[in-house]
């Protein structure tokens, strides 16, 4: 299998389109039509280099397959979480194939050589996942109306 290539949101401008319709499908809710064109005017203030928030892409090949971005205070949690991990997502017929666990590792490494640290982020439903990938939940909170786990990269005292 060809190995999943990081790159930035903001060298793939044209990306912006899919992941609305990703984002939108994912997150959006059913019942307020527009969250995709919503999603399109708001994604590309993620095309950064070297501030928050900055989004990652994961291709194959030229194939986008993987997104994931960090965040700036993404939900008001405690005074120290700052720096936060989310959008996390993988195309569904790109599942199970170790994708999720590239794009997060490479959200980590990033966020690590630009000091957006302790890295945090709160999951509905994903905890299992992101305790296999070595995230420790640190507490409950309530997002976007549903109760929610925080957890922290716990990656041998990197994060």
């Amino acid at each position: 299998m060809t190995a999943l290539t990081i790159a930035l949101l903001a060298d793939h401008p044209e990306a912006v389109a899919t992941l609305a319709e990703w984002f939108a499908g994912e997150w959006g809710d059913p019942d307020r039509p527009g969250a995709a064109e919503t999603y399109r005017h708001s994604l590309p203030q993620r095309a950064n280099r070297d501030r928050l928030p900055l989004c990652l892409l994961g291709l194959l090949e030229d194939d986008l397959v993987a997104t994931a971005t960090l965040k700036f205070r993404e939900i008001e949690y405690s005074p120290e979480a700052d720096f936060w991990l989310g959008s996390v997502y993988v195309r569904e017929d790109a599942r199970g194939h170790g994708h999720g666990r590239t794009i997060v590792a490479a959200a980590e490494t990033l966020a690590t050589a630009k000091r957006f640290t302790p890295l945090y982020l709160y999951t509905p439903s994903k905890q299992a996942l992101y305790a296999h990938l070595g995230w420790q939940a640190v507490g409950e909170t309530h997002a976007d109306g549903k109760p929610a786990v925080v957890m922290r990269a716990a990656h041998r005292g990197k994060l």
